[in-house]
C-alpha cells in the first residue's frame, strides 16, 4: 500500500522497532506503517537497536524499506517526531546527529515532546528510561540481562515455528515473561508514579511511554497512562484518528479504545446560574 491509498490519521505513535535485531518484526511493522498517513508521527524511543551492534547487528532489507517509507512520509507532510531511548541514546547527542545520512527524514529530536490530542487532552511523550533506576544507576544490569532475554526470544521463536501457527505470537511466551519481569522493575523504580508526576510538572494530563515493552492504557479521574508496546513481543502501537478518537492497536489481541471527554467543548451553564437569570429577569 503506497501513501495515497493510505488512511488518513492525526497521530500515530510508535516505540520499540528495535530495527537491528534480528527478533525486531520489521516486516511485521512495514505492513502496519504502510495502512497509515498520519500528519504527526511520534517515534517514541528504541528505534533502533544500537546494543547489537557488537553483539548480532541484523540489517534486512525490510528496515531499509522501513527508513524508506519514512523518509516517503516526510516528503508528503508528516512531522515526525524522534524521542531517543535506551538503546539508541547516541542521538541525544547533538555532534553524533550531525554523522547521520542525508538521505534520512527530517525529523524533530528531543527527550520528550507535549503532545496534544484534537480533544484538548495534554499528554507527555517520552521514551521512559530516564524514569528507570536501572537505566539511570545500573545500565551494567540492563545490558547483561539483555543477553540472557535474546536467548530466550531464540528459543520461543523455535518452539512457535515448530509447534504453533503462523497467526500466533512467535513471541508470545517471552512477551508473558517480560511483563513479569518489568512489573518488578516498575515497582522498585516506582516507574509509573514518577513519570505521571513529571508530566503534572509539565501542565500534562497524562503520559505516553514505552520502554518497557508492556502496551497499557490507564486512567484515573486525573491522569492517564499509556505504554505503546513494542515490535519485538506485542507488536502494538497508538494511533488517534481523525475524529480524536485514540486506539491502542494490537496485532495479537483485542484494540482498546481510550474514550476521553472533549476538553475543548464550553460548559453547560450550572443549573443555579440560569434559576438565578430567570429570577433577575
Amino acid at each position: 500500500m503506497d501513501v495515497a491509498n493510505a488512511t488518513p490519521v492525526r497521530t500515530l505513535l510508535v516505540s520499540d522497532v528495535h530495527l537491528g535485531c534480528k527478533h525486531s518484526q520489521s516486516r511485521k511493522f512495514l505492513t502496519f506503517l504502510r495502512q497509515f498517513k498520519p500528519e504527526s508521527l511520534y517515534i517514541v524511543g528504541d528505534f533502533i537497536d544500537t546494543w547489537k551492534i557488537n553483539t548480532g547487528w541484523y540489517w534486512p532489507r525490510d528496515c531499509d524499506e522501513i527508513i524508506s517509507h519514512l523518509v516517503n512520509l516526510s516528503q508528503q507532510g508528516t512531522k515526525i517526531h524522534y524521542i531517543p531511548g535506551n538503546h539508541d541514546s547516541f542521538l541525544r547527542n547533538p555532534a553524533l546527529r550531525a554523522f547521520l545520512p542525508t538521505d534520512l527524514p527530517k525529523f524533530e529530536v528531543d527527550n520528550e515532546f507535549v503532545f496534544e490530542t484534537l480533544g484538548g487532552w495534554r499528554f507527555l511523550v517520552t521514551h521512559g528510561d530516564l524514569f528507570d533506576v536501572f537505566e539511570t544507576r545500573a545500565q551494567w544490569a540492563s545490558r547483561g540481562s539483555s543477553v540472557f532475554y535474546d536467548a530466550c526470544l531464540s528459543a520461543n521463536w523455535w518452539f512457535h515455528r515448530i509447534l504453533l501457527g503462523e497467526d500466533r505470537n512467535p513471541y508470545g511466551i517471552c512477551a508473558i515473561l517480560k511483563d513479569r519481569v518489568k512489573r518488578c522493575v516498575r515497582f522498585i523504580s516506582s516507574y509509573e508514579a514518577k513519570i505521571l508526576q513529571h508530566a503534572r510538572l509539565r501542565d500534562c494530563n497524562g503520559v505516553i511511554c514505552g520502554h518497557i515493552h508492556t502496551p497499557d492504557i490507564v486512567s484515573n479521574d486525573s491522569m492517564v497512562y499509556c505504554n505503546t508496546g513494542d515490535w519485538v513481543e506485542n507488536c502494538t502501537a497508538l494511533v488517534e484518528s481523525n475524529d480524536g478518537r485514540i486506539h491502542l492497536l494490537q496485532r495479537y489481541g483485542e484494540d482498546v479504545l481510550l474514550d476521553l471527554p472533549n476538553r475543548k467543548l464550553p460548559l453547560e451553564p450550572c443549573l443555579e446560574n440560569v434559576m438565578a437569570e430567570e429570577v433577575a429577569a
